[in-house]
């Protein structure tokens, strides 16, 4: 990609890559043993070479090892003050000592989310409302931090039932609710490689898989439902006025609208596993079955699965799914991994996986599946293997690999970064603290959360009794407004006809302010009785939402509607103070006004400038992230590594790339406490690419610099924005 800036040569072809170190955090104990381990592998791989008369690539430099470790692990590329610090560490095992440290940080949480975000289609929106879908990204982010096994984390996924508020894995099913048979074919193709869709309607045309078996397979996961929310009570009362007969047709519509206007803030759902018989669709045209024939449940491959009276068929089938003896469950899941460290899986394509499906390599193939499996499907475990063999050691091969044509790992692959590779780089380069959480959006997800799981709590353990009293109060409500709104429609309608401007206004508002109206009309009848319930349980949970000396009734109003947390309530602890303390004193801030502003903007970045996983995800079209290739999540694995114009332009042009060189980033930060330009090139080199320049680079610089002159505004500016736009930036060695 080239840049559109008309700057020398060497800014624009600046090289290699570079390393630095993580946060001191403990690492948890391997549970295999990671240097024999890593040695076997090297041992496969160079037996392989020696067979294929393959010569390695050259050892890498520490500045590109460091570089690669963070890009790998936690997606960013690492600090100034990382990579200084790795690159005078004198311990002889650094280089394991990093992957440890970068392992045990949040950024591999934070990277590893945006991986399984794309696979498993998460997003923070549209999956069976906001609720399950935050519930279902917060799944996949707390397996992640707590190093939950590979093989349990995919059992809660396609085994998941319940509320999404007490478990957000149905946001799995959720994810294709009302669509069970795709649902299958997902399922297949993500954790055992292999492609089902075209058995679903026929035969499959290039592998072997009928569309009976196809349905034989669907017989263990059809009947798990997503289903909005409901609850006993509110069941149960709408239940008793179906059935009273002296409440009319007009009426029950309002009470059924009633009863979603005070559940309609609460937005949950639920999957639950019925028990109907999975059938054989009505078009099915071949001779071994008629149409809607009852289709018994039955594995395509591996151990059988042998339904007996009181099993469980989604317990069954996550347990086959995930089990050792499943021939592509620990393939998949090894290849996945190989190629996030690799660039490249040993099987590709992994997830169209045949019978004559053969590894680059197959002795290493087989050896990475068992050590998977004796790793107990440790993710971590696994990752530290790799990352410490000789092979992740490696110079990347730049050359293009022909379609078709077998990679034999001389080193890794040479590609570009991800779309949240590429942002997080950028994060780095704006904010002191890399990796911290998006405060505002996860406190506004927990209030929300906790707001409508209190809501939850307080409906549910009101009598049927009581909420049809309350449903009635505000069906009442909704007829007499609804006669009112009519005759205010006619009012319009004339006033319009008129031309009275100021009387349409006034009608205009008047409606306008009805849902806030009916809103308190809802919360004061479900309060009321809730209150009348007299249950010790009730007038806990409300006095729970009673806070800061509100009216109980207000506290039920608060319930029902969102809120949000603003940045302005941020507390920083004291490492974060005595940061920000210094950073000032570096910039020479003294003026009350000027400090308070540093605050404010440093808070920001809690919001603004934060990782990709962080943000709203995928984020919105047009965003950063997504014109550089981020998947819409509506595709298994939908990202894009293209390059484009738009994204030179956006580099360029965008106020996203102008943030990287404000006054306050951290980079800026970083150049400010150089002591002379010599060093403040070697900085500027040192954060954007993780190595000081070379002779040649540092001495085009100083001429370019003398050409602008001393007083040049923008010289440093053109220079960072010129060089975020090249290979030795956006590609990972």
């Amino acid at each position: 990609m080239k840049t559109l800036l008309s700057l020398p040569s060497c800014f624009l072809a600046i090289a290699l890559l570079t390393p630095s170190p993580a946060p001191a955090v403990e690492a948890a104990k391997p549970k295999i043993d990671t240097t024999r381990a890593s040695a076997r592998i090297d041992a496969a791989l160079a037996r392989h070479w020696k067979a294929k008369q393959i010569t390695p690539n050259e050892k890498i430099s520490e500045e590109v090892f460091v570089r690669r470790a963070y890009l790998t692990v936690v997606g960013r590329i690492p600090t100034y003050d990382e990579a200084q610090r790795f690159l005078t560490w004198q311990a002889p095992d650094k280089h394991a000592r990093l992957i440890d440290q970068l392992l045990a940080s949040d950024g591999y949480v934070q990277h590893f989310t945006n991986y399984w975000a794309d696979i498993l289609r998460a997003k923070s929106t549209g999956i069976g409302g906001n609720t399950t879908a935050q519930a279902y990204l917060d799944f996949i982010r707390d397996s992640l931090r707590r190093n939950k096994p590979y093989n349990q984390f995919v059992k809660e996924l396609v085994t998941a039932t319940g509320e999404c508020y007490d478990n957000g894995a149905v946001g799995y099913y959720m994810r294709d609710q009302g669509m069970a048979l795709d649902n299958l074919s997902n399922t297949v193709r993500i954790f055992l490689g292999t492609r089902l869709e075209c058995a679903q309607c026929h035969d499959h045309p290039f592998d072997k898989w009928t569309q009976m078996e196809f349905y034989e397979m669907a017989a263990f996961t059809h009947n798990m439902t997503g289903t909005s929310y409901s609850s006993d009570a509110l069941t149960a009362m709408q239940k008793a006025v179906k059935a009273d007969k002296s409440i009319d047709k007009e009426s029950q519509d309002l009470i059924r609208k009633a009863v979603s206007e005070a559940t309609r803030p609460l937005r949950s759902t639920r999957v639950v596993e019925r028990s109907n018989s999975m059938k054989l669709p009505h078009d099915y045209k071949y001779t071994n079955a008629k149409p809607k024939d009852v289709v018994p449940a039955s594995v395509m491959f591996g151990k059988p699965v042998e339904l007996k009276k009181g099993d469980d068929p989604i317990m069954e089938f996550g347990k086959w799914l995930t089990g050792p003896e499943n021939p592509r469950f620990a393939s998949v899941i090894v290849n996945r991994l190989w190629k996030q460290t690799f660039g490249l899986a040993l099987i590709e394509p992994f997830d169209e996986l045949m019978d004559n499906s053969v590894a680059v390599v197959p002795e290493l193939q087989t050896l990475l599946e068992k050590q998977m499996i004796d790793s107990g499907y440790d993710m971590k475990a696994f990752l530290r293997v790799l990352l410490n063999t000789d092979l992740f050691t490696r110079a990347s091969t730049k050359a293009d690999l022909e379609p078709g044509t077998p990679y034999h790992f001389p080193g890794p692959v040479f590609r570009r970064m991800s779309a949240e590779q590429i942002w997080d780089s950028l994060v780095t380069l704006v904010s002191t603290q890399p990796d911290q959480p998006n405060w505002t959006l996860r406190e506004t997800e927990r209030r929300n959360r906790e707001n409508r799981k209190l809501l939850d709590q307080i409906l549910d353990a009101t009598s049927p009794d009581l909420l049809k009293s309350a449903s009635l109060k505000v069906a009442d409500h909704m007829r007499e407004q609804n006669k009112e709104f009519d005759r205010l429609r006619e009012e319009l309608d004339e006033a319009r006809a008129q031309k009275d401007d100021a009387r349409a206004k006034e009608i205009q508002r008047t409606l306008g302010s009805s849902q806030t109206v009916l809103r308190k009309t809802v919360s004061k009848s479900f309060f009321e009785a809730a209150k009348n319930s007299g249950d010790p349980e009730v007038t806990k949970l409300m006095a729970e939402a009673c806070q800061d000396g509100d009216d109980m009734d207000m506290a039920m109003m608060n319930l029902m509607q969102d809120t949000r947390a603003s940045y302005n309530d941020i507390e920083f602890d004291k490492a974060t103070r005595a940061a920000i303390d210094a950073e000032m004193k570096q910039l020479k801030i003294t003026d009350p006004k000027a400090r308070a502003s540093y605050e404010k903007y440093r808070k920001g970045l809690h919001q603004t400038w934060v990782r990709a996983s962080e943000l709203v995800s995928p984020a919105p079209p047009g965003h950063f992230i997504r014109e550089f290739g981020q998947s819409d999540r509506d595709v298994i694995e939908n990202a894009n590594y293209e390059a484009s114009v738009p994204q030179a332009l956006t580099i360029m042009n965008s106020s996203i790339t102008a943030q990287v060189v404000h006054p306050w980033s951290a980079l800026s930060l970083t150049l400010g406490r150089q002591a002379n330009t010599a060093d403040k090139i070697d900085a500027l080199f040192m954060t954007l690419f993780t190595r000081k320049a070379t002779k040649d680079e540092k001495t085009a610089i100083l001429l370019s610099l003398d050409a602008a002159g001393p007083d040049s505004k923008t010289f440093w500016e053109d220079l960072t924005l010129a060089s975020l736009s090249t290979q030795q930036f956006l590609f990972i060695r």
